[in-house]
């Protein structure tokens, strides 16, 4: 049974990132204001900002403080709560692919077709916290995993 959960660490990266465009949305919002002579400018500046970093951060945010099991893989099947399914049993599970887009890769779990559950699910590697051979590891010691490169 192996739990997987958000990497801190490319969650710091990411706030790095929201932090560093939000300074320099608010530095063209002050820049444009300023020069237009509207006086509420300083005002106009700071809400673009907040707006800006709520939008671009506050789901991130969420998922990172709340330190939760994000990928199950369990002898009875696979959950990933970003799903919200519940547990999707091995049975059920048709193939796994393996597939890489540039240096991200993903799951693609198809299920059987009279399984009802609808279509593939993806399952993003990038966020969690351990490397995509520890994952995919884990999954292959109750099912195959083929590539699509």
């Amino acid at each position: 049974m192996n739990r997987f959960r958000y990497s801190r660490t490319k969650f710091w990266l990411a706030m790095i990132v929201a932090l560093s465009l939000t300074a320099m949305v608010t530095g063209l919002t002050w820049m444009i204001f300023t020069r237009l002579g509207n006086p509420d400018a300083d005002l106009i500046t700071a809400i673009a900002g907040l707006v800006f970093l709520a939008f671009f951060s506050l789901k991130t945010g969420l998922q990172y403080f709340r330190d939760e099991v994000v990928l199950a893989v369990l002898p009875t099947g696979i959950n990933d709560a970003r799903w919200g399914r519940g547990l999707i049993e091995w049975e059920l599970i048709k193939e796994i692919n393996l597939r890489q887009r540039e240096s991200e890769f993903e799951l693609i779990v198809h299920l059987w077709p009279n399984t009802g559950l609808g279509p593939a699910l993806a399952i993003d590697l990038e966020a969690l916290e351990e490397d995509v051979e520890t994952i995919t590891a884990s999954i292959t010691r109750y099912m195959p995993i083929r590539a699509d490169y």
